[in-house]
């Protein structure tokens, strides 16, 4: 016999799944997952499946998201090491610092932009001064060795993502750098050998150049810094 269940009240079936959970490490975290040079509070809300109301409770705006994603990433940066040289710790740290600015895109934009920086960072930074006064080096050339590397690779990062980004065309913005720059050295032959090697830099793999950079700098805390 046929049961007609038409007028059944009982609940629907439902999904299994856990209820929606917000907090502000997880606000963080979903601006990372997204970019946080492309994190909105609408943006960040969807990734988590939420009303984007419901972020009001932890946060006040997307100024304050993309400083807590900030805090959440460099907590993450890890770049200590027990073996090696003061060079070796160094290049690790720059490592780290570089490494980590590539994962999270939006990332050295955010924390050049701020007004105070993430305790996380304050944190790192003490530590590595407190490791290289280990290695012999005077408190005050300590920072200075830190700070004039962390700024080396922050500022080397931040311009190549600059010109190697598109233009509002589309257009790789490095070809257009470029191309101006072979222009010129068309126009000045003097200056034509300088020129044209610098547009064939900005062409080049960014992370190569860094490298140099930040060997010459090495080579002045030697010379001028080393204990």
């Amino acid at each position: 016999m046929q049961v007609d269940d038409s007028n059944d009240l009982s609940p629907p079936n439902r999904k299994p799944g856990r209820p929606a959970r917000i907090s502000r490490d997880a606000i963080a975290g979903a601006a990372l997952e997204i970019g946080l040079d492309v994190a909105t509070v609408t943006s960040v809300a969807a990734q988590l499946g939420v009303d984007h109301s419901s972020l009001y409770r932890h946060v006040r705006g997307r100024d304050e998201i993309i400083a807590a994603a900030a805090e959440l990433a460099v907590a993450d940066l890890y770049w200590r090491r027990t073996e090696g040289d003061w060079r070796l710790f160094l290049e690790a740290m720059c490592d780290a610092v570089w490494d980590l600015y590539e994962r999270h895109p939006g990332l050295a934009d955010a924390i050049r932009s701020m007004e105070v920086m993430p305790v996380s960072g304050i944190r790192s930074f003490g530590e590595a001064v407190v490791q290289m006064q280990a290695y012999g080096f005077a408190l005050p050339d300590a920072v200075l060795a830190v700070e004039t590397l962390i700024d080396v690779t922050s500022d080397s990062f931040l311009g190549w993502r600059r010109i190697t980004s598109g233009d509002a065309e589309g257009r790789p913005r490095v070809e257009v750098l470029a191309a101006r720059w072979d222009q010129v050295a068309e126009e000045e032959p003097a200056l034509a050998g300088a020129l044209r090697h610098t547009a064939e830099v900005m062409r080049g793999e960014p992370r190569r150049w860094w490298l140099r950079k930040r060997a010459l700098v090495l080579e002045g805390i030697a010379a001028r810094l080393q204990p």
